[in-house]
């Protein structure tokens, strides 16, 4: 399987002219991943070394972000009941999917395996892509998309693999949600342009950083953490950062781009499932690395774990500080 997600990811990277493929052999240095500069390989949370300004990128240009609520921020809480639908979209591809199990936690706590024991529901999205949720408006909530095969609105068949979100704001009753589903081909395909081969026994995540305006955060870095400190990035453990339009990463991007995309393969399991991902960017010119923002998401094997990261919160978690 290793292999394979490698060479799929090599031939569509050579297939849309991109240069920067690992197959393998290549020496991380090489493929444009690493490198000295401390930014893709820090094994501690302190301050980092100055790196641009994190601006914001408000549609149109790159702007100063919104950074007035770091530290203030708390987790929504909920306004009432709804019951609302949500759309199975098909990341990367066209239309949405149905026929795949979904397991909904109106708590925000998904479990690291299969399990769905209340207060989690289980549902199956329909023909259209569409499955009927009840929660309570304004909190957050998290789901997973059970592996298997599903069938896109447009009629193809395919693979898709574990996704967990977490995080995620529920709609006012009678309002829609968007899940995302990610088809196990895009999987290798995503990975081998970063230069990435994914053992299946380790999970990966991946996200957008933003500033307190939901705006995605340009220049910002990633970290990890679990309950034993920071988890060093190497030639196996990697981060990378997406394009700017957030449709393929860059493997030799070091900061994230103007779709403020992240993600980290081969990231190894903690004995309780969970990390902590550190969004680190510098907020002055000349200055040092800050922690931003700090989110705990689920991980699992062989699964990608989704998680949009915003300044910090007074009530959340510190990514080690």
């Amino acid at each position: 399987m290793k292999r394979t997600w490698l060479i799929l990811g090599c031939a569509l990277a050579l297939g849309l002219g991109l240069t920067a493929c690992d197959d393998g052999g290549t020496d991380p240095e090489d493929s444009g991943i690493g490198g000295d500069d401390g930014s893709m390989t820090m094994e501690d949370s302190g301050p980092g070394p100055s790196t641009p300004v994190v601006m914001a990128f408000d549609g149109t240009d790159e702007v100063e972000a919104d950074l007035s609520c770091r530290g203030t921020a708390t987790a929504p809480t909920g306004s009432g009941a709804s019951t609302f639908n949500a759309a199975l979209a098909n990341f990367g591809g066209e239309g949405l999917v149905g026929g795949l199990e979904i397991h909904y936690f109106p708590n925000n706590a998904p479990s690291a395996d299969v399990a769905c024991d209340a207060p989690c529901v289980s549902v199956t999205t329909d023909a259209a892509g569409m499955a009927e949720l009840m929660g309570s408006a304004d909190a957050w909530f998290g789901y997973r998309v059970v592996a298997g095969m599903g069938t896109t609105t447009t009629g193809t068949d395919a693979d898709f693999v574990n996704v967990i979100q977490m995080n995620e704001p529920t709609p006012e009753d009678g309002g829609m949600a968007g899940l995302i589903a990610v088809a196990e081909s895009l999987v290798g395909g995503f990975l081998g342009i970063a230069g990435i081969s994914q053992d299946p026994m380790n999970g990966a995540v991946t996200g957008t950083a933003v500033d307190c305006q939901g705006r995605p955060l340009v220049n910002a870095q990633i970290r990890l953490f679990d309950d034993s400190g920071q988890i060093p990035f190497n030639t196996d453990t990697k981060a990378f950062y997406f394009n700017d339009a957030g449709s393929l990463p860059d493997a030799r991007a070091t900061e994230s781009s103007q779709s403020g995309l992240y993600g980290v393969g081969n990231v190894p399991l903690p004995t309780n499932n969970t990390v902590q991902i550190g969004v680190y960017g510098t907020v002055s010119e000349g200055g040092s690395q800050e922690l931003i923002g700090c989110e705990s998401i689920v991980v699992g094997e062989d699964t990608i774990s989704i998680l949009n990261v915003s300044p910090l919160r007074s009530d959340g978690p510190s990514c080690g500080e």
